[in-house]
C-alpha cells in the first residue's frame, strides 16, 4: 500500500498548478516585450524601407545573438545559481550571482561593442555582407552594436524578477520595451528621417533604457550587489549553469552566418529577405517557447534541491501540456496564413513572396518539436544535468541544423533549407535517446526522460498532499498522517512530533497568511530519510503556500522579545499563547528554514 493511500490524503495539485499558471502568463508577455525590439526592427524596416532593408537585418542578426549569448549566460546562470542558493538559504551566494551577472551583462557587453566598432570592417566581412549590401550593413552595425549593452543587460532582470515572484513587474517592464521600441524607431525613421540607421538608434535607446530600469527595479527587491572579490568563487558555477542558454545563442550566431551564406548562394538577396521572415517567425515562437521553458526552470531548480521528484514530474507534465496547447495553434496559424504573415513585414514583391511564403509554412512544422526540445533543455539545466542540456543545444541549434540544410538543399534546393529545422529537431531527439540509454545503464535508479530518482516515493517514504486553509481539514490531516508514520515504522514519539509540527505550522500559516480566506490550498510534503542509524531515520517536512508572507520563526522571536520586555512571567506566557507550538517545534528540530520562492511561502522543518 502506498503512503498516500494509507494516510487517506491526496495531492490535488491545485496549488502547484495555480502557481505555475500564475507565473506563465506574465512570463509570456515579458518575453513578448524582450522580442519586441527585433520584431519592431523588421516590421518598420520592411514596411517603410523595403525588402533590401530586410536583407540587411538578416546579415546583421548574428550581432543580436552575440549579445544575447552574454546576456543569457549572465541571466540564466544567475537565476539558476540563485534558485539553488535560495533552496539552501545562502543569501551571500545569491548576491554574488547577481553581481557577477551585472559585470557580465553590462561591462563585458560594452567592451565588446567598442571592439566591434574598432574592427567594423572585418566584422562586416565576417557577417557575409557583399556588393551593395556592404555599406548599409556597416552603417547599421556601427549603431546597433551599442544596443547590445541593453540586449545583454535585460536578461538578468528578466530571469531574476520572475524568480523573486515579481511576475507582473517583469511583464510591465518588458511591455514598456515593446512600446518604446516601436515609438523610438518610428520617431527616428519618420521624424528624424534617419532611414535604416534610425531603426538602429531607436532600438539602442529602447533596449538601454529598459535594461537600466530593470536593474533599478531588481535591486530594490530582495537581491543585492556585493564586493567584486566575493563573486569569483561562484563564477564557475554561474558559467556552468548559464552555459546551455549561452551556448544556444552562440550556436544561433554560427548557424545564422552559415545559413545566410547558404541561402545567399541558393537565392541571393531575395533568399536573405525570405530567411529574415523565418527569423521573425522564430522570434515570435520564442515568446511562447522561452516564456514557458523559462517559467518552468526556476521551479525545477528548487524542486531538485529539495529532492522532490513528484513535484518535478508534476511541473514538467504541466509544462508539456500547456506548451502543446500554446504552440500547436500558433504553428497551424502560421502555416495557413503564411502569406499574410509575410506581407505584415512588408514583403509584397511576387518573386520574394514565392520564396518567403513556403519558407514560413515549412518552418511552422518545426515549432511543436522545438517547444518540446526547449522544455527538456531547460529542465536538464535546472536539474543539474548541464551536460545533457549542452548536448541537446549543440545538436538542435547548430550541428544537425547546418548538416540537414546542406544535405537537404542539395536534393531540394532552397526548400531543403526550410525543412532542415524540423529534421534537426528529430535527429536531436534520436541522439538524446541514445545518450539517455547509455547514461541509465550506469545509473539504473534514474528513470525516464527526466532521469528522476523515485526510490523514496516507490518505497512509501515520501508523501505529498494538499489541504484547504480550513481548521477542520488541518486537524484531520494532522491525525491522518499517523498512518503514514505507521507504514514507515516510526516510533510513537517521532510520529507525535510530526503530527504536532504539521498541525501547529498549518494553523499558524492559516491564521497569518490566509486570515479571512478558507479556500486556499496549502501544499505539504513529508520525506523519511536515512538517519544516523536505521532505528532513528530523519524526517523532512515541507509546507508551501501563497498568501501573505509569513515567517513563523521570526514571528515567534518578535513575540518573545516583545513579551520579555514586560518582565511579567504570566503576561509573557499569555502573549506567546499562539506561538508556543512554534517554540516547541523549533527546539525539537535540527533545522527550521523559511524562504520565499516565486513569491510563494516555503517552510522546511528537519526533525
Amino acid at each position: 500500500m502506498s503512503a498516500v493511500s494509507g494516510a487517506g490524503l491526496q495531492d490535488s495539485q491545485r496549488f502547484l498548478s495555480a502557481t505555475f499558471r500564475g507565473a506563465l502568463f506574465p512570463a509570456i508577455l515579458s518575453m513578448g516585450g524582450v522580442m519586441a525590439s527585433t520584431l519592431a526592427n523588421s516590421l518598420i524596416a520592411g514596411n517603410l524601407l523595403g525588402g533590401s532593408a530586410l536583407a540587411v537585418l538578416s546579415i546583421v542578426n548574428p550581432i543580436y545573438f552575440i549579445f544575447a549569448t552574454i546576456g543569457s549566460l549572465a541571466g540564466a546562470g544567475a537565476a539558476s545559481v540563485a534558485a539553488w542558493c535560495i533552496g539552501r538559504d545562502d543569501q551571500e551566494g545569491c548576491s554574488a550571482a547577481v553581481t557577477l551577472a551585472a559585470l557580465l551583462s553590462l561591462a563585458l557587453s560594452l567592451l565588446l561593442a567598442l571592439l566591434g566598432l574598432a574592427f567594423l570592417g572585418p566584422l562586416t566581412a565576417a557577417l557575409g555582407a557583399e556588393g551593395g549590401l556592404v555599406e548599409p550593413v556597416r552603417r547599421y552595425a556601427a549603431v546597433y552594436l551599442f544596443s547590445g549593452v541593453g540586449i545583454a543587460g535585460i536578461y538578468p532582470p528578466f530571469f531574476l524578477l520572475k524568480l523573486e515572484g515579481r511576475h507582473r513587474l517583469s511583464m510591465a517592464l518588458f511591455l514598456c520595451l515593446a512600446a518604446a521600441s516601436v515609438g523610438l524607431e518610428l520617431f527616428c525613421v519618420l521624424g528624424l528621417d534617419l532611414g535604416l540607421t534610425g531603426v538602429a538608434w531607436g532600438c539602442t535607446a529602447a533596449n538601454a533604457g529598459t535594461a537600466l530600469a530593470g536593474w533599478v527595479l531588481l535591486l530594490r527587491g530582495s537581491f543585492r550587489l556585493c564586493s567584486i572579490a566575493k563573486v569569483w568563487p561562484h563564477a564557475l558555477k554561474l558559467v556552468t549553469a548559464g552555459s546551455p542558454a549561452a551556448l544556444n545563442n552562440l550556436c544561433s550566431v554560427l548557424r545564422t552566418v552559415a545559413m545566410n551564406l547558404l541561402v545567399a548562394s541558393l537565392a541571393g538577396s531575395l533568399g536573405l529577405s525570405a530567411f529574415s521572415i523565418v527569423s521573425m517567425a522564430g522570434n515570435l515562437s520564442l515568446i511562447f517557447i522561452n516564456g514557458l521553458s523559462q517559467t518552468t526552470g526556476p521551479f525545477a531548480g528548487v524542486f531538485t534541491s529539495e529532492r522532490d521528484a513528484e513535484s518535478l514530474r508534476q511541473i514538467e507534465k504541466q509544462a508539456l501540456r500547456l506548451g502543446l496547447l500554446l504552440i500547436l495553434p500558433a504553428a497551424a496559424i502560421l502555416a495557413v496564413l503564411a502569406e499574410p504573415f509575410c506581407r505584415l513585414f512588408g514583403v509584397s514583391a511576387p518573386e520574394t513572396l514565392s520564396l518567403a511564403v513556403p519558407a514560413a509554412a515549412l518552418y511552422a512544422v518545426s515549432l511543436p518539436f522545438a517547444m518540446l526540445s526547449s522544455i527538456l533543455m531547460n529542465y536538464y539545466l535546472a536539474a543539474g544535468r548541464t551536460w545533457l542540456a549542452n548536448f541537446l543545444t549543440v545538436c538542435r541549434s547548430y550541428l544537425f541544423l547546418v548538416l540537414s540544410a546542406r544535405i537537404l538543399s542539395g536534393a531540394l534546393g532552397i526548400y531543403g533549407v526550410w525543412l532542415s529545422f524540423t529534421a534537426a529537431e528529430i535527429l536531436s531527439w534520436i541522439a538524446l535517446a541514445a545518450a539517455l540509454f547509455f547514461f541509465r545503464k550506469r545509473r539504473p535508479e534514474l528513470r525516464g526522460i527526466l532521469l528522476l530518482d523515485r526510490r523514496f516515493e516507490d518505497e512509501g517514504r515520501s508523501i505529498s498532499f494538499s489541504v484547504h486553509s480550513r481548521l477542520e481539514e488541518i486537524l484531520d490531516a494532522s491525525q491522518r498522517i499517523s498512518a503514514f508514520c505507521d507504514e514507515n515504522e516510526l516510533d510513537p514519539q517521532r510520529s507525535m512530533l510530526i503530527s504536532l509540527s504539521l498541525e501547529e505550522m498549518l494553523v499558524s500559516i492559516k491564521d497569518h497568511s490566509f486570515p479571512a480566506d478558507e479556500t486556499q490550498d496549502i501544499s505539504i510534503r513529508i520525506l523519511i530519510t536515512p538517519g544516523e542509524t536505521p532505528e532513528a531515520p530523519g524526517t523532512i517536512l515541507r509546507i508551501r503556500c501563497s498568501g501573505i508572507p509569513f515567517n513563523p520563526i521570526d514571528y515567534y522571536e518578535r513575540r518573545r522579545q516583545d513579551a520579555a520586555g514586560t518582565g511579567d512571567a504570566l503576561e509573557l506566557l499569555d502573549s506567546l499563547d499562539d506561538s508556543l507550538g512554534i517554540a516547541m517545534i523549533s527546539a525539537s528540530a535540527s533545522l527550521v528554514d523559511y524562504k520565499t520562492t516565486f513569491g510563494v511561502n516555503n517552510l522546511t522543518i528537519v526533525l
